[in-house]
């Protein structure tokens, strides 16, 4: 499957764009030195209380017996009481004991690509999460049940965690129908982001993966990965997965669909401090999607044709 011809101009096109954008950081760093400019010193950060983050979290529908998968950049929204244990503690205690929370604990903040040619050995046991300073606090509670997964590893907290990640070793592709990003769609859940956008959500893939060959862009590369893993009891195993195309993957702009999920109600956000927090509809971002897609050959690397 050749990739559309839309994609190869949008490559160019974002070549040329992040060309210009670095030559005109480059010239006002020259002209302020020039000019003997002194940088001002930093605007104080926002602080954000606990109650304000619960009735933003409210407000936009998050609510007891929910599945969630949460998204994070704390920082963003500025100085938050409590950290990440006080973020952690209220997203439980709004979900309840019946309801589920969940993380992605991925082990590279690099292309996933690069991460894989490392011939890594994931130990579910003590491989890092590089997702931020939420998901590190929640690795560290020892109390979920996490996915082997060698790149897109996930943590659950809840009575029925094993049911979001307990086969997502046996998915071809990290977003496959048994991973969890799937068992969120199919428990009806929500996509919570905390501080940070659309493009650091995951949950677009899994569309591209569901479709399959319907899906206009080749996401994946052609080689395939084996492995090396040790689950929770210490046993070895053999995950096979696929990697995104690094060059599909630097196209990508989760932005643009933004304003369809806003119109339609699958993103509703809120200000809060410094940043935004938002709460996605899993099924309706996933039906929204496929729509975009099929009907109208949008996607989140730009709009194919050719």
């Amino acid at each position: 499957m050749r990739q559309p011809a839309s994609i190869y101009v949008r490559s160019m096109r974002r070549g040329v764009a992040r060309l210009y954008a670095r030559v005109e950081r480059r010239v006002r760093k020259a002209a302020a030195r020039a000019g003997g400019e002194v940088a001002g010193p930093a605007p104080a950060r926002a602080i954000v209380d606990r109650e304000t983050l619960r009735a933003a979290f409210r407000d936009l529908g998050l609510a007891r017996g929910d599945a969630v998968l949460v998204h994070s950049g704390m920082s963003h929204l500025g100085k938050i009481s409590g950290g990440a244990r006080g973020v952690f503690e209220l997203i439980n205690e709004i979900v309840g004991e019946n309801g589920h929370v969940l993380y992605p604990v991925f082990p590279f903040d690099t292309l996933m690509q690069t991460y894989l040619l490392s011939k890594p050995i994931f130990d579910v046991r003590s491989a890092p999460t590089k997702m931020g300073a939420l998901t590190h606090f929640a690795l560290n509670t020892s109390k979920g049940v996490r996915s082997v997964h060698p790149t897109h590893s996930v943590l659950a907290f809840g009575p029925r965690s094993a049911n979001f990640v307990g086969e997502h070793q046996l998915c071809a592709t990290p977003f496959a129908d048994r991973s969890p990003f799937s068992r969120l769609v199919e428990a009806r859940g929500k996509i919570l982001l905390v501080g940070v956008g659309l493009n650091s959500t995951t949950s677009f893939h899994l569309t591209e993966d569901r479709l399959g060959d319907r899906f206009p862009v080749r996401v994946y590369g052609r080689e395939t990965f084996r492995v090396a893993c040790i689950d929770a009891n210490g046993e070895r195993c053999e995950v096979v997965t696929k990697s995104h195309d690094p060059f599909i993957s630097r196209i990508r702009d989760c932005d643009i669909v933004k304003d369809d999920f806003l119109s339609t109600g699958v993103l509703r956000e809120r200000a809060v401090g410094s940043g935004v927090v938002g709460l996605i509809d899993a099924v309706a971002m996933d039906r929204t999607l496929e729509r975009l897609c099929l009907r109208n050959r949008k996607t989140i690397y730009g709009k194919i044709w050719g």
